[in-house]
Formats: C-alpha cells, sequence, structure tokens
C-alpha cells in the first residue's frame, strides 16, 4: 500500500515522455526532403499521432492506477484490526462488504470528477485522431491502389445520389401538378 511504487511509475512516465518529446518527438517534427515528402510527412504525423494516443493511455491508466491505490490504501485503514485472528465466515463476508463499498464509492467520486471527464475526453479525442490517420492511410495505400471505392467516395455517391432522388421527387410531383392543371 505504499504511495512510492506508484509515484515512481508515475516519475518513470513522466521521464520517458520528456525524453520522447526531446528526441524522437523533435525528429517526427523535422520537414521531409525529396520526392517522397508528402509520403514521408503522412508517415511521420501518424507517429506522432500513435504517441499522443499512448501518452494519454498511459495518463490515464496512470490516473486509474492511483485511484485503485487509494482505495486499497482506505480498505487497508477499515479492516487492518478487523483481520486479526481467527478468519471466519463473517469476518469474509464483513471485508467484502467494506472492501466493494469503499472501491465503489472511490471510484464513483472519481469517475464523477472533472479530471476523469477531461481525461476521457483527451484519450478520445487521441483515439479519433488515431481512427482517422489509418483510415487514410489504408485508404491512400491500399484501397486506391487496388482500385476500391474509398469512404471519401462512397460518401460522395451517397450524397449524389440523396440529391438526384430529392431532384426526381421535385419534377414528379410538378409533373402531377401540371397533370392536375390540364
Amino acid at each position: 500500500m505504499e504511495k512510492s511504487s506508484f509515484e515512481s511509475t508515475q516519475e518513470f512516465f513522466d521521464m520517458w515522455l520528456k525524453v520522447y518529446n526531446a528526441t524522437t518527438g523533435r525528429l517526427v517534427e523535422m520537414p521531409a526532403l525529396g520526392p517522397t515528402r508528402e509520403k514521408s510527412d503522412k508517415m511521420m504525423k501518424g507517429f506522432s499521432t500513435f504517441a499522443n494516443l499512448f501518452a494519454a493511455g498511459m495518463d490515464t491508466s496512470s490516473n486509474l492506477q492511483s485511484v485503485f491505490m487509494e482505495a486499497m490504501r482506505k480498505v487497508h485503514e477499515k479492516t487492518a484490526t478487523d483481520m486479526e485472528g481467527e478468519i471466519s465466515p463473517e469476518k469474509c463476508k464483513d471485508f467484502y462488504k467494506i472492501w466493494i463499498e469503499t472501491y465503489s464509492e472511490t471510484f464513483k467520486d472519481f469517475l464523477k470528477s472533472g479530471h476523469f471527464a477531461s481525461d476521457m475526453g483527451k484519450l478520445n479525442s487521441y483515439l479519433m485522431d488515431f481512427q482517422k490517420y489509418n483510415r487514410e492511410m489504408l485508404e491512400e495505400n491500399y484501397l486506391k491502389s487496388m482500385n476500391l471505392p474509398t469512404k471519401t467516395e462512397i460518401d460522395e455517391i451517397n450524397k449524389e445520389l440523396y440529391s438526384l432522388k430529392k431532384t426526381v421527387k421535385e419534377l414528379t410531383s410538378q409533373i402531377k401538378e401540371l397533370k392536375e392543371k390540364k
């Protein structure tokens, strides 16, 4: 139940992130040169997108770990003296009840916090960026080269189809009105 092990994990992650930003992160930001410049830029963007997602995921994991450790500490405080001596089924039931209530309350408080909402927002934002990047790379490197329709092309076709259906419906109603006037 020591905080030092959690704090060392957080410190390690913070140090890793600083080293990444100072080394590889700067390399990723370097402009590409030559005939494959555009492709290299896109690949480097993907690397930084993944690194952002990884960092946000590790931060979220670290925060959840701290909540877990806090809940464990609270359970330990509440049950330290109760679990001494002979263990009986009643003691186990009481321990289980305290454990469930303490963990539920601790996590409920954390999940209601603005910090958790901010954390999830950042993580989801980076996840959506990563998914968008992967979709773009899949379309560009695989679907186009295999002459298969991309999501963008299918969306354009659907818009065009919707517009045509709407026009046909309007023209049909106009024709109907003109026939009725005759």
